[in-house]
């Protein structure tokens, strides 16, 4: 918030309408100056950036599913014709459109993605024998250019993705191969196993670490004016996944020390959450607000709360109902909180 502007909202309207007694009419008509109602030009240009990217994705998607289903019928340099050739055509439609148009970064984005399919096919026509892990990071680093080039959330969400991959695939394959129940979770699905890479703390804090300092580049440079960074989803996404990684060790920790007990990392995580809880209170409440990342700060330390009551609380039916309690008021009072912080906000000049 910059000086010498007011937040308009629904709240101030409503208490400014009933102060001045403003009818209906004149209380929708309020809306539309405050640009609180989105007019019609403002929702088709939602729909059409929303549709845009649907198709990108589509497109994708669906050029993948091609190989795929015609993988043996198709010859080498046939598979890699096409991919090039869509890489291309993507990168020249984004540079005639521009990349500041919403197709232009469209056709960008699929272009990157599609760069990930050529690496994945060039694995399976030479059988290169690579680790997985190196076909992430090569296409992070293929990708770099563009990022940079690009100007888009999106073409950095995927960037921030493909490391973040990287990392975990190098570490479970390379540095501390999984054994015993890893090993099954690997099994069970990829979403299983993304799950249980955080459960070791020194993976968990190089996660944070990597996605932390993503973050604050993003705030900082946001900060300084640039315009295509105004977008809060990136950082909140980034946000949500640094919360993660500290959130889900520190309860294993409380719950059950003894899957960090062959390390002497085990309480770096609940260090870090604490951490994290403080500069996110801070800055998302006297700098910049941001009611999304504080409602995920709130709900990381609920979760942190509760797992030490449970664990350390009788086993008794008492016992239950005092959890119950205890989860309806942290509830109440950060729902309270925020409410007031958002009104404090819009208060301020």
């Amino acid at each position: 918030m910059t000086q010498g502007q007011t937040v308009a909202s629904y709240a101030s309207l409503q208490q400014l309408a009933a102060e001045l007694r403003l009818d209906a009419a004149a209380y929708r008509r309020a809306c539309e100056i405050a640009e609180l109602h989105p007019d019609r030009a403002g929702w088709l240009r939602h729909i059409d950036r929303f549709l845009t990217a649907l198709g990108a994705l589509l497109i994708v998607a669906g050029i993948t599913t091609f190989f795929a289903w015609n993988w043996a019928d198709l010859g080498s340099l046939v598979k890699f014709a096409l991919i090039q050739g869509g890489i291309v055509a993507a990168v020249v439609l984004a540079w005639r459109l521009g990349i500041d148009a919403m197709a232009g970064q469209a056709a960008l984005l699929g272009a990157a993605f599609l760069v990930g399919v050529l690496l994945a096919v060039f694995g399976q026509v030479y059988q290169t024998g690579a680790d997985p892990y190196s076909l992430f990071l090569s296409w992070a680093i293929l990708i770099l250019p563009w990022a940079i080039a690009g100007r888009q959330a999106g073409l950095w969400m995927l960037f921030q993705i493909l490391v973040n991959l990287a990392i975990i695939l190098y570490w479970t394959q390379v540095l501390y191969p999984p054994e015993g129940w890893w090993m099954l979770a690997q099994a069970l699905g990829p979403v299983v196993w993304l799950g249980t890479t955080v459960t070791d703390s020194r993976l968990a804090s190089s996660l944070f670490v990597m996605n932390t300092a993503a973050l604050l580049a993003w705030e900082i440079l946001a900060a300084r004016g640039l315009s295509w960074m105004t977008g809060r989803w990136f950082p909140r996404l980034t946000a949500v996944g640094a919360l993660g990684t500290v959130v889900a060790p520190t309860i294993i920790v409380i719950f059950a020390a003894v899957f960090e007990s062959r390390t002497g990392l085990r309480f770096l995580s609940p260090l870090l959450f604490t951490a994290a809880l403080a500069a996110c209170f801070y800055y998302y409440q006297y700098r910049k607000l941001d009611l999304f990342i504080l409602t995920c700060c709130l709900t990381g330390a609920i979760l942190v709360v509760m797992s030490l009551l449970i664990r350390y609380m009788p086993k008794d039916f008492g016992s239950l109902l005092l959890l119950a309690v205890a989860l309806i008021v942290q509830v109440a009072a950060a729902a309270f909180w925020l409410r007031e912080l958002s009104r404090r906000w819009e208060a301020e000049p």
